[in-house]
């Protein structure tokens, strides 16, 4: 038998045998590394410790969704109306050339035209009855019913606008003459009196010519020419235009600009 003092001021207790026994499972329980390994397994009713799942589905998610970010960022080879990318640059580069080409055929075209000669004359010419205060030249389309007597098929005749200056009493006749030298068609025949022209009862009068080009294309050559033009001729005479001599006035050429 086992006699146990205890200390002073604290009950007395006896310590029995069924408390050492709990106390020796306590103790060996901790000390036993399987406890807690079954402890922390799923069977335990623990939850196992590990990475949250949202940052795991977030990582996994970024390494699937980048290739695609990356193929979708990629344009398709583009296809318009079924052409391919060369066809399309050949198709630009094609119309280019052609828009460049027009351009210069244009510019050579206007060019060349020309509405102004070498020969222009400086007006105002005095003659010995009447003065021309100037000559306004061009070319027009002919009317069926206006332009009476001219000849069959002309389409494009070259016409003048006459102002008179203030002078004595004569007569003019003008003539139109192509680029070989020839008079064509009829000549026009106009009496004047101090600064009018007695028909018309004003200081200008317009003329025009009977014959001239039959086609489209006769003018616009006309256009770009360089030195053969049509010439107007104007004689001067007296007041009595059946009986006076005509002498040479002007010898100018006809513009080709058209009205």
């Amino acid at each position: 038998m086992q006699i146990f003092y205890a200390p002073e001021g604290s009950p007395y207790r006896f310590s029995t045998g069924q408390e050492w026994t709990k106390r020796l499972e306590i103790s060996s329980a901790r000390m036993d590394p399987l406890s807690d390994m079954e402890s922390n397994s799923p069977a335990g009713g623990k939850t196992d410790i590990s990475y949250p799942r949202a940052g795991k589905d977030a990582i996994g998610s970024g390494r699937d969704e980048l290739p695609a970010r990356e193929r979708q960022d990629q344009p398709p080879p583009s296809r318009l109306l079924g052409f391919s990318n060369r066809e399309i640059l050949w198709l630009i580069s094609l119309a280019t050339a052609i828009i460049l080409i027009g351009v210069f055929a244009l510019r050579l075209f206007f060019v060349n035209i020309t509405t102004s000669t070498s020969e222009n004359v400086n007006f105002p010419v005095k003659g010995e009855h009447l003065t021309i205060e100037k000559i306004e030249t061009y070319w027009r389309k002919v009317n069926p019913e206006l332009d009476k007597g001219v000849q069959l098929g002309t389409k494009f005749i070259p016409a003048a606008r006459v102002f008179l200056k203030s002078s004595g009493s004569g007569s003019l006749r003008f003539l139109f003459e192509n680029p070989k030298g020839d008079l064509v068609g009829d000549s026009v025949t106009l009496t004047a009196s101090s600064g009018t022209f007695l028909e018309s009862k004003e200081p200008s009068a317009d003329i025009r010519a009977t014959g001239g080009f039959k086609d489209l294309g006769d003018y616009n050559e006309y256009l770009t020419e360089q030195v053969r033009f049509w010439k107007l001729v104007v004689l001067e005479g007296g007041p009595d235009s059946e009986s006076e001599v005509f002498t040479p006035f002007i010898r100018m050429p006809i513009s080709p600009k058209r009205r």
